[in-house]
């Protein structure tokens, strides 16, 4: 190190400079001692946590999708006949999932703030299993429709509280693979679903195929339930598979980005904050937007391929096609988003161009033209795709643990209503075109595009202001963790002026520069009189009370 303010540092601080400069490192400090860990082995760690929550949550978020589908698949298995369920009963019986997710999200959003977040989700799976067990028994209208609205009711928590737990362990730049990775279930279940339908079918017993399905779905929910109840921990602190070096740094390493530890209270200002920040707003109205085609396209979907002009056997293996095209575009919408910088937004609007370009074949081509216009459904399925990259924005860029909570909940009311809305706009008189029906989903991808581009320009002028107003600190780049209350970390990112929106991957040294040693939050760490860390890309070091910010910065920046 050349940095003449070198010269000056204690032996202490100085070999922890040193230390930081020679080995890249993501360094912790703590009132006694400092815990080092290089990028090697933070990806090791992280590694660590991926072979451990990741299958968890990818088959539980797989069993989610399929009991959610359950429905469908027993329509041609004889539960319209023995249920005696009219065409526009089943259609009710199908859409009360919807209203029961509806009313229970609030509710959701409010006990996973209060309870540890891994523990609602799991009680409310065994207790969602369950419930599709019992569906066995629905022999009339009103049972069925009880129990789908309990269904609904009861899997209402999975959605927010994976995001949650996703910002709890990784940190905003490996939110979108990892969302990718556990919503890939939905995906995996697309497929594999009527490939178990067909052979639950088969099955020879003295109990009707369509009550065997529910009762081996619930069963298996159930099971694996039990099993990440058992193997899922609360948070980084409990988790059962690190050692207590590695419990520390898993939490740290996230904590600083996070701004939202849970404090177990429902905090009554970020909830007015919540409601009157617009990207609220806009995600509950992306939401919208993109299930109202999704909610048409669940119903109808194999009715729309069936007209192009292909058989019974045909239309169910193609709709099994579908499945596989959406976990195509979520595997490559989660590689741009990791690969391209300010690519989030950019592909969450792209995703909704072809998919209006799917929407758009669909309608204008030819009737005799049916592959060109199967190719178009598949296009659709783009879309869909950009769900967990939507997720990855809220889990980057909203903080305070109620706001969070609150919005993720707001996104999964926006679901609830477009899956209700969906079904309504295929009009039977208009089949097969279903002109009202597409002359929506047109609308709706148009508008998705309109709110996306709005909410990154949006938080782009805010990260400007905040430039100029409070010096251009990027916390996406640069964490500053203080080893102090935990309450004090339960910040909005309304009231914390250091964080900046996740858009764009900005130069570290232009971040470290700008830094003002006056800044508020500098200011307040003070008072705590411990030690500190400053994160660089893949390099961190210690400031302790008796270092200088600004002689930190400079050294740094001389390195770079």
């Amino acid at each position: 190190m050349d940095s003449k303010e070198n010269h000056n540092l204690p032996s202490q601080d100085k070999a922890s400079v040193e230390l930081s400069a020679k080995y890249p490192s993501a360094t912790v400090g703590e009132a006694n001692s400092t815990l080092t860990m290089t990028p090697a082995e933070e990806r090791k760690l992280v590694q660590k946590i991926d072979l451990h929550l990741m299958p968890l949550m990818f088959v539980l978020y797989l069993f989610q999708y399929l009991d959610k589908t359950s429905l469908g698949y027993t329509a041609i298995m004889g539960i319209l006949q023995d249920a005696k369920l009219s065409g526009n009963q089943y259609s009710w019986v199908s859409s009360f999932f919807y209203v029961g997710f509806l009313v229970a999200s609030p509710l959701s959003s409010i006990l996973l703030v209060k309870f540890p977040v891994a523990k609602v989700v799991v009680l409310t799976v065994l207790i969602w299993a369950g419930i599709q067990m019992v569906m066995a028994a629905g022999k009339s209208f009103a049972s069925l429709a009880v129990l789908r609205t309990l269904l609904g009711a009861f899997e209402a928590a999975i959605g927010p509280g994976f995001t949650i737990i996703t910002s709890t362990w990784y940190k905003p730049s490996e939110h979108a693979l990892r969302h990718g990775l556990w919503y890939g279930g939905a995906s995996v279940a697309y497929i594999i679903g009527g490939i178990m339908a067909y052979g639950i079918s088969h099955i020879d017993s003295a109990i009707k195929s369509w009550q065997f399905l529910f009762i081996i779905f619930g069963a298996a929910t159930f099971i694996w339930g039990l099993i990440v109840w058992w193997l899922l921990p609360t948070d980084p602190q409990t988790a059962w598979f690190l050692n207590e070096h590695e419990r520390k740094l898993a939490f740290a390493r996230v904590q600083g980005a996070r701004h939202s530890t849970q404090t177990g209270e429902w905090n009554h200002a970020q909830m007015r904050e919540t409601l009157i920040d617009p990207r609220s707003w806009l995600f509950f109205l992306l939401c919208v937007f993109s299930t109202i085609p999704g909610g048409g396209l669940t119903a109808f979907g194999s009715v729309i391929i069936k007209d192009f002009g292909y058989s019974v056997l045909q239309t169910q293996l193609l709709s099994m096609s579908v499945g596989a095209f959406l976990l195509f575009f979520v595997i490559l919408t989660v590689g741009i988003s990791m690969t391209l910088k300010n690519a989030r937004c950019l592909s969450i609007a792209i995703l909704n161009l072809i998919s209006l370009a799917g929407v758009l074949m669909v309608k204008l081509l030819p009737e005799s033209n049916k592959i060109a216009r199967l190719a178009g459904i598949w296009l659709v399925c783009a879309q869909a795709s950009a769900f967990p990259t939507t997720l990855s924005l809220v889990s980057s860029n909203i903080t305070g643990h109620t706001k969070k909570a609150a919005v993720n909940g707001m996104l999964f009311v926006g679901f609830c209503v477009g899956y209700i809305i969906g079904p309504l706009t295929f009009v039977a008189q208009e089949a097969p075109g279903y002109k009202t029906a597409f002359n929506i989903m047109v609308a709706c991808y148009v508008l998705n595009i309109v709110i996306v581009i709005s909410m990154r320009q949006i938080m782009a002028r805010w990260n400007k202001q905040r430039d100029q107003q409070h010096g251009a600190e990027v916390v996406s780049n640069v964490h500053v963790l203080e080893q102090a209350g935990q309450a004090d970390l339960d910040e909005t990112d309304w009231e914390n002026k250091e964080i900046r929106y996740s858009l764009e991957e900005e130069e570290a040294a232009r971040a470290i520069a700008q830094i003002r040693p006056e800044d508020r939050r500098h200011r307040n760490l003070a008072k705590f009189n411990l030690p500190i860390i400053i994160e660089v890309g893949n390099t961190a070091f210690v400031r302790t009370k008796v270092l200088d910010m600004q002689t930190i910065l400079k050294q740094r920046v001389n390195l770079l």
